[in-house]
């Protein structure tokens, strides 16, 4: 890893694109999260996706008047990742940040990226922390992805790939900046792995072009019921993704989605669906492993209900004993260096509430 170093490159233009469909409770502190920066970015592209609520005449009074910022009423549904589509083929920025219309991003997230950006010019993404908060913006705490510096660095490619192996997904979705042509090149977001499918595109990103990381938490994502990651991580929906991303990954990035990488993905993702499920969802990933993994597993269901954590925590250990150091290092001991640090920088501190 290389920490980022100086050189003359002219400002990155950024945009944001945020897909909208009923999320008019909270539209305003999100578009307000990205208007009243410092230092905004060169286009906000809003793409309602045929909502019932009011969120059209919502967004319409917030960016009225607003340079660079525009709506996109989509005369169909379309779905997150066909307006998506819509919002880029309307941008002209060189960068993008896709941002889901109940998150938000924190004060400096802009100049911080351009700054990095600047030094490393057509590096295939950014990206920097970010904060959890519930549905009524409450703070619950840092998102504990892992920590892969302490400070602003340059990734270069090969360890991104080595990174994704070794840590998983270690991006906050809601500070992701691409550089657009390697998101072009990359064949954008797959729909058919419904919410993994910016996890998929963010390692082959990476580890086509590199990636910058800063350290702070600029971005706060929003924990609620019935989010569509945790439909992804269903049972009907998840071995399908599985055997799509087996079918199809390694034609897109050979180098990055080794037979290795794979089984150790379905390994991490399908304990996420046990996660996210509060362990109702063992017996289903045992039926996928033979010999001692399964036995341990039908163990750990026959265990009482009640004991959900103890379920998780034990099915973690039986489906990645490789992420137990990284668990501890990269993610809790990081966080730690991150939250004791943060005092003495300007940007990514955070109170109670994002009101």
């Amino acid at each position: 890893m290389k920490t980022a170093v100086s050189r003359p490159s002219p400002v990155p233009r950024i945009a944001v694109i945020v897909p909208n469909r009923n999320d008019s409770r909270y539209l305003p502190r999100c578009i307000r999260s990205i208007l009243e920066q410092e230092d905004p970015p060169d286009e906000l592209i809003i793409v309602d996706d045929q909502s019932t609520d009011d969120s059209v005449a919502i967004i319409r009074s917030l960016i009225s008047g607003k340079s660079g910022a525009r709506l996109i009423e989509n005369p169909v549904n379309l779905g997150t990742y066909g307006a998506l589509d819509k919002g880029l083929e309307v941008s002209r920025s060189e960068y993008v940040l896709f941002l889901s219309a109940n998150d938000a991003v924190l004060p400096g997230l802009f100049a911080r990226a351009r700054s990095c950006l600047a030094r490393h010019p057509g590096v295939g993404l950014w990206s920097a922390m970010g904060w959890l908060v519930d549905e009524n913006d409450r703070l619950l705490r840092l998102h504990r992805s892992p920590v892969v510096s302490l400070r602003d660095a340059y990734i270069p490619p090969e360890r991104c790939a080595q990174m994704a192996y070794r840590l998983g997904n270690w991006s906050v979705g809601s500070t992701i900046i691409y550089h657009r042509p390697t998101l072009e090149a990359a064949g954008r977001f797959n729909a058919a792995y419904m919410g993994l499918a910016d996890v998929v595109t963010t390692w082959t990103v990476a580890s086509r072009r590199g990636a910058l990381y800063s350290p702070i938490p600029f971005g706060a994502s929003r924990i609620h019921s019935g989010s569509y990651l945790s439909r992804t991580l269903s049972g009907e929906n998840l071995e399908p993704i599985l055997a799509r991303l087996r079918d199809l990954a390694p034609r897109l990035a050979p180098e990055l989605f080794t037979p290795a990488f794979l089984e150790r993905t379905a390994l991490r993702f399908r304990f996420a669906a046990i996660r996210t499920g509060k362990g109702e969802d063992i017996a289903l990933a045992a039926a996928h492993y033979p010999g001692v993994r399964r036995a341990l597993l039908e163990a750990i269901e026959r265990l009482p209900r009640n004991l959900h954590r103890a379920r998780v925590a034990l099915a973690f250990l039986t489906l990645c004993p490789f992420d137990v150091v990284p668990a501890f290092w990269n993610r809790l001991l990081g966080s730690a260096a991150v939250l004791a640090l943060l005092p003495f920088r300007r940007h990514g501190r955070q109170t109670g509430s994002l009101s």
